[in-house]
Order: structure tokens, then C-alpha cells, then sequence
């Protein structure tokens, strides 16, 4: 049979072709970069001499001016950094969603808004005391989510929805900060309000008054905690920095939107606030009044419009402020990149190691000449530090580029010793400050900016693969499809793609392309397409006469529609959040309809074991940040130790599946046996604080072993068809599953497998619309049954206790059988387990999808091989068309939601997951229609001809 292999290289095309357009818009989309773990350090001015070079160990003493020293320090352009003698402490007050036309005030307005001239103490302090005060328009950049935004407050970076580093698995900044600098130099820190800030920096704080700040809804509780604290702590001095995090007029902006009594009343309570700190404020003390981003005019926040990247940053101090001119003009613009060195040289420590931000003098206390050029080339030598360290680990910078900048800041250190009067210090800053928003501005292009191209290719292809392959799957005749795959276009297909990509290489060798990833991408995906839609144009009176003459069932057109819904709700997300309750009533809802199609007792018993089956699981479910009581409750916090009755549960579900399994799975069985016992030995052993963690893994690696060897295994052939193996290798899934899922959660995975077995009995019911040798196959290959399997594989990524968030991600399975660190190969036997883990069950249910068409007497005997290959070919490519349906309206819901509140929090996670799910699937289908074509006996000579 020509067509077998024919049939698995084309769902390797097609699983090239959603995996490449995935890819391509996970580029375009997800803003990463690369984070670093240095720390920026300074060395005092005593422990330099007067030659501005460290003592060292010498002994000798010299005596020199300070100013003198600094002179010298700044002649050694290659030097450390100097810390700077002069601090001061600061009271920093973030008032979330605090938008910069929220603090302009306007006596001409006869019908102000609810949130115009809401601030008066602001405007009557610069005008009262305009050497004191400064307002400034305090520009973000997107993502504007407070997690993003106080990641750049704190660090001077610009923190983007994928920060790689060594450690995935903490939400903890692992970046240097100014809560590290002033801690680590034995200062003092106390935090008020939202724990994003406890969460982030964990164990820094002198004092820590944090609360939940989730509930959009509560408006006051937060701000009055906070009230009931910072008014006591304004009156001690035992601290540096004080942060206190205020967040009504951001729940305000939430639930209400900016014009709204509600944001009135938010308003007027932070100007009586500003007033009453003020009044308590020492004179020498600082006081940075910003908000961490703006507000749309329906208050959400998030992406990168004017209105949510424009906050507020007021400052003042008794004792007066430095700056002149224009650089202490109200409402100019400044970065928020530019608050940490400020911040930080504030408090006498020098700039956060990943800071790219300018030196705000205006802000600062008025300091002499050369401790404003010592506090410039601090800046400006750590971001040098910073350009040669990320040219070293990263490459989304050319290294060209990067020199060129590096010698910029050199060329600009060099100068730093030749200033002395005032303008010629003027002169140095603004070049100083230009250099920098230029260093700002090259990473900015990679970091921040979406890659609008990029997206929109992606949603083609991605568009041009699934409704082609729609056609191809709901239009040719199921008679016709060995015929077509016997012919030559799957290997014209294939021979256009290579030539395609050695085009490609060749253009990028000769330097025509700059990118050649994308290149590939496009270029073959658009010929795809145009091989497809020849196969469709050819095939159109089959694929009309079909249409014309097919009549659905109200299930199937019901499972399609329940398909598509599973989808379409992703564009919102609050069924996002729920979706779990969703497709469980949506399997349930098609599996009911397949029943009274079916009619019979023996079905019904069968979905009613499936409704009690998906009841137990909602156990394990959980719950997610966002459906808040159940999660400050503790319910969505990820189980770590099994409790007893969970160990019991665990051995008795393993223990009862492996027993029931090995006597219908024949030789194999044995293997499934071996693998089980290890697996409860792993458990029962290492369970509680007597057991032994040493023994545990090695018979963790044990089933591993045996699992390994019994995959290798299932290519042996005996004769006795494909259904047996594929039934193997859904079982040695379910024990793979449930050793990284751990004794916890294991009977969730013993779970998800009955399921999967009383929906294949309920579909190997169904009932033939027809005489001809493919109505049998038609029928159980029809897309509401891959629809059907694919609502409950989708449904198993919620019921083994996962959500599409983060922070669920359960990262202990990469350890269970040992510490993969240790081995050559440790990282992609770490993303591995840690994959597994999230997507073994779409995994598990594609390998799984021929037993749809084979399960059965009728289905694995009454027809020929060829029909029985083109039924599973049929079937594993509709079920692989439903998981993409379902990542391609996921890209499109990330698309259209990118300015939405949620699109870092709920929308993108949603889209990796979905990608993580799709790619698992495909992937699973692809070795189950292996098997199945392996095992599929060839045809008979009198058959074939």
C-alpha cells in the first residue's frame, strides 16, 4: 500500500505547518529577553586615594580634598564605581493607575470631570513652593500591567511577559533591584500595601504590612490598611526607603471607569492623603509620588496606548530640589526607566545592574559638580557593565551594535574629568541623556515593541492550514483518499518544500535575507497552501457531490458547533478562567446527543459512569488567582506532599488499572505490570518523613526504564493488528502521566483513561447510516467524534489539576527520579518531564485517536486495511485540525486583546498553553498513526489490485 506512508508524511506536513505558524507568532507576539544575575556594587571614596585608583591593601595615608579625590576617580574612566557620600531618605508613595491629567488642575473649568481638579495640594505646592516641587509626565512602557510596571520601577529595565532566567519556577525578581541595593548595603526598606511587592522581593523588608491585591472590586480595604500604618511609620526613622502601594483609584478605574463619582471619591481621599504626609514629611526626607502606569477612558490598562503608558511623578522636599530651566518644566516627559538610578543614587547606592534609565537631577537634592559628574559616570559605567554582559549571553542585539554603544559611553566617561563650569556641566547631561535614551531606544526595539508582520503572517498560515485541510477532511469521499495519497502529490508536496528551504539558505548565504527562520516560515506554508487548495480544486465534484449528498445527524453538527464555542469563548476572558466547567459540559452535552442517537440501555449506563467520572474529577480542578475566595482559601495553591488517603489512592488506582489491563493486552501486559509496580514502589517509599528519597528515585528510574523499552517494543509485529499496541500505548501514557503528575494527582490520570475507554465504548456504538463497506468507518470518523475526543483531551489538561497560568506550572516532576543537573542531557530532560507533566493528556488522548476507528470488533475487522488506514488517517487529522482551530483563536484573542488588562495575565498564558496542548496532541496523533499504519496487516494480493 503506497498510500500508508504517504498518509503519516502528510500529517507531518501539516503538524510542520501549525507548529512553524505558532512559532512565527509567538516571535511577533511574546516580548522576552534575556535576564542577568549581577548585582551592581561601589566601593566609598575612603577606600580610594588621592591618585583616584583603590588602596588596596597599602597602608599609606594620604590626605586629599574630596572634591579632589572625586576629580581624580573620574580621571580613571576604567575604574569601580564610587558610591556617593551625599543620601537621603525617601518615602516613596505608588498610587496605581495614577494617569498624569488626574494631577493637572484647571481653575477655568466650570464642569470638571469626575477626576479633573482632583489635586489641588499638587498645583498649590508648585505654585506655594516651586524650588521644592516638580511634576512630570511619567511615560511607561507596555506591557503596562502592574507586574511588568513595578519590575521597572524596581530594577530600571524594561521587563517584558517572558523573562528567561535560571529560574523559571519563582515569580521572585532574580534581577538586581533598589530594594537589593539599599539592603544590601545594610539599609533599611518598609512596605505598605500591594503584595505584588512582598511577592517580587521576598524577605527584604524591614517591616511588611502587604495585603491581596486581586480584588478589583474592593476599593478601600488596601488603602486603608495602608492609611491606618504609614502615618506611624512617616513619625520613625529607623528606615531608608519606605514604599507604600495604594490601589483604590486603579480598582476604581476597573470597575468603574475614570468618569465616575467612584473615582471622584478615590481622588479627593489621595489628595487629603498628599496633605497630610506632606505636613509630616522632615525636610530632608523625599517624597516620589508616581503611578506605575495610566488608565483607557473604560479604565483598563495593559497595553500601549497613550492613555496607559501616561502617569504621574511628583516629587518633593522640604529642603529643596536641584535642577533649572527647562529640565523642571511641569509636565515634561520623563521615563519611568529613569526612576530606579535616581532612586537608587537618592539613597547613596549606585544604579540597579539591568538599569537603562537617565539620572533625574531635577529630583534629586541640589548637589555640587562633582558629585553630579560622579553620579553621571556611576550611571553611565553601569550600563557599560551592562551592554558587555548582555552582549555575552545574548544574541538579540548584534554584537556590531553593541560595540558601538559600548564606545559611546566610553567616549562619554572620558569627557566626565574634563568638566568645570556650569554650562559646560549643562552640556554633558543633555549628551549624557541623550546616549542613554538612544541605549534605551536599541533595546526597546527588541524588547518591547510588538512584531505586527510577523502576527498577521502567522494568523494566515495558520487560516490557509486549517481551512484547506477542512476541505480536505469534510470533502473528499473517504473512498477516494487512498486513491489521492497513492498518487504523487504528497511527494511533489514535500520535494516543493525542500527546494523551497534550499532557496531560502541560499538567499541568506548571499546575505538577500535577514531572517531566515521567517523566511522558511512564509515561504513554504504559502506553498503548501497553493499544493492544498490544487488538491481541493481537483477534487471539488467529489467534495460538492458529498456536500449535496450528505445529510448530518443533529449530534454532529452539535459537536462541531460545541467545537467551534470551545474556541470562540476564548475571546473572553472570564470563560477563560472557567473554561475547565465548560468543557466538561460540553463533552458531556455531545456524548449525551451520541447517546440518543444510539438508543440503547447499555449506552446511557455507559455516560452516566461519564458524568460521575467527571464529578470526581472536579476534585482536582482547583482554582485559579482571579475566582478569589477559593484561592485565598488555598485551594489553587499546587499540591506538594501526598496526604495518606492520596498514596492510597494513587496505589489503588494504579494498582486496579494495571490489573485489569494485563490480561487483554497479551505479551505486552507483562511490561505494564513492571512499570506499575515500580511506580508504586516509587511512591509508597518515599512517601512521608521516614521514607527514603534515595531508593524512591531509583525505582522512579526503574519505571522509566521499563516504560522506555515497552515503547521500542510496541513497533514489534504479531500479526494481530494495530488495536492491541495502540491500546498499550495509551497505558504506558497513563503511567508515564501519573509518575510526573505524582501520588497527588494520579488518580486524576486514572480518571482521564476511563473516561477516554467509556467514550470509545459509546462510539463504537454508533449506529451506520448506510449498506456500504464505509458507513461503518464514515460514521466513527465523522468530525463530531474527533470533536468529541478532542473537548476531552482539552477537558484533562484542567481535570489533573492544571489552569493556563504560571503560576500552576508544577516544576518538582523534573526532580522525581533525581536531579537532572548532574547529567549532560539534564535541560531537555527537564523540559521534558515538565512537559509531560502539562500536556501529557492531550498527548495520551492523540496517540489514542485511531482506537476511535479500530476499537470494536466491527471497527477493527469488518473492513479492509486500506479503509481501515484511511479511516484512522481521517480521524487523526480532524482531531488534529480541532486543536489547531482552537491555538489559531487563541493567537486571534491575543491579537485583538493586546491593550486588554488581561493580556499578560490571562490572554497570552492562555496561548502558550494552547500551543503547549496543540503541539502535544499533534505530536501524539503523529505516533499513533505510526503504530497504526505499522501494525495495519498489508492487503491481500487479490484486494490490492
Amino acid at each position: 500500500m503506497r498510500e500508508k506512508w504517504n498518509f503519516i508524511l502528510y500529517l507531518v506536513w501539516f503538524t510542520y505547518l501549525i507548529l512553524s505558524a505558532v512559532l512565527m507568532f509567538g516571535h511577533g507576539f511574546l516580548l522576552s529577553r534575556k535576564t542577568l544575575s549581577d548585582v551592581t556594587e561601589c566601593v566609598s571614596l575612603d577606600k580610594f586615594g588621592c591618585d583616584g585608583r583603590e588602596k588596596g591593601n597599602a597602608t599609606v595615608m594620604e590626605i586629599c580634598a574630596e572634591d579632589e579625590k572625586i576629580r581624580r576617580i573620574l580621571a580613571v574612566p576604567g575604574g569601580p564605581l564610587a558610591c556617593v557620600p551625599q543620601r537621603s531618605r525617601v518615602v516613596f508613595l505608588l498610587v496605581d493607575a495614577l494617569r498624569y491629567d488626574f494631577t493637572e488642575y484647571d481653575a477655568g473649568l466650570k464642569k470638571p470631570l469626575p477626576y479633573q481638579n482632583r489635586l489641588p495640594v499638587m498645583h498649590e505646592m508648585l505654585d506655594k513652593w516651586p524650588e521644592r516641587t516638580r511634576l512630570f509626565r511619567f511615560m511607561a512602557d507596555p506591557p503596562t500591567t502592574t507586574l511588568q510596571r513595578v519590575k521597572a520601577l524596581a530594577t530600571g529595565s524594561l521587563p517584558t511577559f517572558i523573562d528567561a532566567s535560571s529560574n523559571f519556577a519563582a515569580m521572585e525578581l532574580q534581577e538586581d533591584s533598589v530594594i537589593d541595593q539599599v539592603t544590601r548595603n545594610g539599609g533599611k526598606a518598609v512596605l505598605l500595601g500591594d503584595d505584588t511587592w512582598a511577592r517580587l522581593m521576598p524577605g527584604k523588608w524591614l517591616r511588611s504590612h502587604a495585603m491581596y491585591s486581586f480584588h478589583t472590586w474592593d476599593l478601600d480595604t488596601v488603602d486603608l490598611e495602608v492609611d491606618s500604618k504609614i502615618y506611624d511609620e512617616l513619625k520613625k526613622d529607623d528606615w531608608d526607603l519606605l514604599v507604600a502601594h495604594y490601589l483604590g483609584v486603579d480598582h476604581a478605574g476597573h470597575r468603574y471607569g475614570p468618569n465616575h463619582a467612584e473615582m471622584t471619591r478615590k481622588l479627593d481621599e489621595t489628595n487629603s492623603r498628599l496633605k497630610k504626609v506632606i505636613e509630616l514629611l522632615p525636610p530632608d526626607v523625599l517624597l516620589f509620588v508616581v503611578g506605575d502606569h495610566g488608565m483607557t477612558e473604560t479604565g483598563d490598562h495593559g497595553g500601549e496606548s497613550r492613555a496607559e503608558r501616561t502617569a504621574a511623578y511628583f516629587a518633593y522636599r522640604g529642603a529643596g530640589l536641584g535642577g533649572s530651566g527647562a529640565d523642571i518644566a511641569t509636565g515634561r516627559e520623563v521615563q519611568q526607566t529613569d526612576l530606579a538610578p535616581t532612586l537608587s543614587a537618592a539613597l547613596g547606592r549606585p544604579p540597579p545592574a539591568p538599569s537603562l534609565g537617565n539620572l533625574l537631577l531635577p529630583v534629586l537634592p541640589k548637589s555640587s559638580t562633582t558629585h553630579t559628574l560622579l553620579q553621571l559616570t556611576n550611571n553611565l559605567k553601569q550600563i557599560t557593565q551592562y551592554l558587555i554582559r548582555y552582549g555575552e549571553e545574548s544574541q538579540q542585539i548584534s554584537l556590531d551594535r553593541l560595540a558601538q554603544l559600548i564606545n559611546a559611553t566610553r567616549e562619554q566617561l572620558d569627557k566626565a574629568a574634563l568638566i568645570d563650569t556650569e554650562d559646560e556641566l549643562n552640556n554633558y547631561i543633555t549628551d549624557v541623556r541623550a546616549l542613554v535614551d538612544n541605549i534605551r531606544n536599541v533595546f526597546r526595539e527588541v524588547w518591547v515593541e510588538f512584531d505586527s508582520l510577523s502576527m498577521l503572517r502567522a494568523l494566515l498560515l495558520l487560516l490557509l492550514a486549517i481551512f484547506f485541510n477542512w476541505l480536505i477532511t469534510e470533502g473528499i469521499p473517504m473512498e477516494r483518499l487512498p486513491h489521492v495519497f497513492a498518487g504523487t502529490f504528497v511527494p511533489y508536496g514535500l520535494t516543493a518544500m525542500a527546494l523551497c528551504i534550499s532557496v531560502c539558505y541560499t538567499a541568506y548565504y548571499m546575505k538577500y535575507l535577514e531572517d531566515l527562520e521567517h523566511a522558511i516560515i512564509l515561504s513554504t506554508g504559502l506553498i503548501s497552501g497553493g499544493f492544498t487548495c490544487v488538491l481541493v480544486l481537483i477534487h471539488w465534484d467529489g467534495i460538492t457531490q458529498r456536500w449535496c449528498e450528505g445529510r448530518s445527524l443533529f449530534y454532529e453538527r452539535f459537536a462541531r458547533a460545541s467545537l467551534v464555542a470551545s474556541a470562540a469563548v476564548l475571546v473572553s476572558n472570564s470563560y477563560i478562567i472557567e473554561e475547565g466547567a465548560g468543557l466538561s459540559f460540553l463533552f458531556l452535552s455531545v456524548l449525551a446527543l451520541m447517546v440518543f442517537n444510539i438508543s440503547n440501555v447499555k449506552a446511557l449506563v455507559i455516560w452516566a459512569g461519564c458524568g460521575v467520572a467527571l464529578a470526581v474529577s472536579r476534585l482536582y480542578r482547583g482554582c485559579r488567582e482571579e475566582q478569589g475566595d477559593c484561592w485565598t482559601a488555598g485551594a489553587g495553591v499546587p499540591t506538594g506532599q501526598a496526604s495518606r488517603a492520596a498514596l492510597v489512592l494513587a496505589l489503588g488506582s494504579v494498582a486496579a488499572v494495571v490489573a485489569v489491563a494485563r490480561r487483554h493486552v497479551g505479551w505486552r501486559g507483562y511490561g505494564i505490570v513492571v512499570a506499575g509496580l515500580f511506580a508504586c514502589a516509587h511512591w509508597a517509599v518515599g512517601w512521608g518523613s521516614l521514607g527514603s528519597p534515595s531508593r524512591s528515585r531509583l525505582l522512579a528510574r526503574g519505571s522509566w526504564l521499563v516504560i522506555g523499552t515497552m515503547f521500542a517494543l510496541l513497533f514489534k509485529r504479531d500479526g494481530q493488528g494495530a488495536t492491541l499496541p495502540l491500546i498499550v500505548c495509551s497505558l504506558l501514557f497513563y503511567i508515564a502521566n501519573s509518575l510526573v503528575l505524582g501520588a497527588a494527582y494520579a488518580p486524576s490520570a486514572a480518571i482521564a483513561l476511563v473516561l477516554g475507554f467509556l467514550a470509545l465504548n459509546i462510539v463504537s456504538m454508533l449506529k451506520s447510516d448506510g449498506g456500504s463497506k464505509y458507513s461503518l468507518v464514515s460514521q466513527r470518523c465523522n468530525s463530531s467524534v474527533a470533536c468529541m475526543w478532542a473537548l476531552l483531551a482539552s477537558y484533562n489538561f484542567y481535570g489533573t489539576g492544571h489552569h493556563a497560568t504560571l503560576g500552576h506550572v508544577r516544576w518538582a516532576p523534573a526532580f522525581h527520579a533525581g536531579d537532572p543537573n548532574y547529567l549532560d542531557i539534564g535541560p531537555p530532560i527537564t523540559a521534558f518531564l515538565v512537559a509531560l507533566e502539562l500536556f501529557g493528556m492531550p498527548l495520551m488522548f492523540g496517540a489514542a485517536v485511531p482506537l476511535l476507528a479500530l476499537w470494536g470488533r466491527a471497527g477493527a475487522t469488518a473492513v479492509g486495511p486500506r479503509t481501515q488506514l484511511a479511516a484512522v488517517f481521517s480521524l487523526c487529522l480532524k482531531f488534529a485540525l480541532c486543536f489547531a482551530i482552537r491555538v489559531f483563536v487563541s493567537a486571534i484573542s491575543a491579537t485583538v486583546h493586546c491593550r486588554h488588562l488581561m493580556i499578560w495575565g490571562v490572554f497570552t498564558p492562555k496561548l502558550l498553553f494552547e500551543s503547549g496542548a496543540c503541539a502535544a496532541a499533534l505530536l501524539g496523533t503523529l505516533l499513533g498513526a505510526v503504530l497504526a499504519a505499522w501494525h495495519v496487516a498489508p492487503a491481500p494480493a487479490a484486494r490490492s489490485s
